[in-house]
């Protein structure tokens, strides 16, 4: 028969009554502060699925765009101009004349809504291509030389697009139209600079999934 905390307190002193409460305290406390609790759970997956839905979201923006300019404004331009091929798709360049040729077909007004184009669409595209593309590189690789390498290309790819933007639309805003020789450079940078952008982002999914694989290749890893 069990002992009331009464009868413990006159045979074993004051303090058996509370060693029971004790013990189930210290036990709760314990218990509370395990590594393994479920506490923050629900907040790191959430951490974790943030920086991936912003890459997609930022990815299918920029997929939006790019359809837009290549498939609805850019053909729109090049009926205005008469059949002629915008200088942002010239990946091998384009001279003073050709930009001439493309001057005297657009008119002041062609080169206005041209010159608006670029100051909209051209001008979010490579910035959230550029955004989200080196937040993936991001969530790819660790903080290092390598992930600076992999944003390189993507960094210069947007300032040479913007940089051919601008030089673009002085070339034209005048007639006869200014010097190509800047906006033709930027413009083969450009599409240099967008490949090396696709091929760095990737190496680095390509260099996550390795790393994966050895991992769980290594004995005794937890699969």
């Amino acid at each position: 028969m069990s002992k009331t905390p009464a009868q413990r307190a006159r045979k074993h002193g004051p303090n058996a009554a509370g060693a029971t409460g004790n013990r189930s305290s210290t036990s709760a406390r314990s218990g509370a502060g395990r590594p393994g609790s479920m506490q923050g759970g629900p907040q790191d997956v959430r951490r974790e699925g943030n920086p991936t839905l912003i890459i997609v979201a930022g990815l299918g923006a920029s997929v939006f765009l790019f359809g837009y300019s290549f498939l609805l404004a850019l053909p729109q331009f090049r009926q205005l101009s008469g059949g002629l091929a915008m200088p942002d798709t010239l990946f091998g360049g384009y001279s003073t004349e050709y930009l001439q040729q493309v001057r005297t077909a657009f008119g002041a007004d062609g080169a206005g809504q041209y010159s608006f184009w670029h100051k909209t669409a051209d001008t979010l595209f490579p910035l959230l291509f550029a955004l989200s593309w080196m937040l993936l590189i991001g969530s790819q690789l660790r903080r290092g030389l390598l992930r600076w390498l992999c944003w390189i290309p993507v960094l210069l790819y947007v300032i040479a697009d913007l940089g051919e933007n601008l030089a673009v639309d002085a070339a034209l805003a005048t007639d006869p139209v200014g010097s190509a020789g800047l906006a033709s450079f930027l413009t083969v940078a450009k599409f240099v600079l967008f490949a090396l952008s696709l091929a760095a982002g990737a190496a680095a999914v390509a260099l996550k999934r390795r790393s994966l694989k050895q991992r769980q290749a290594k004995p005794g890893t937890n699969r």
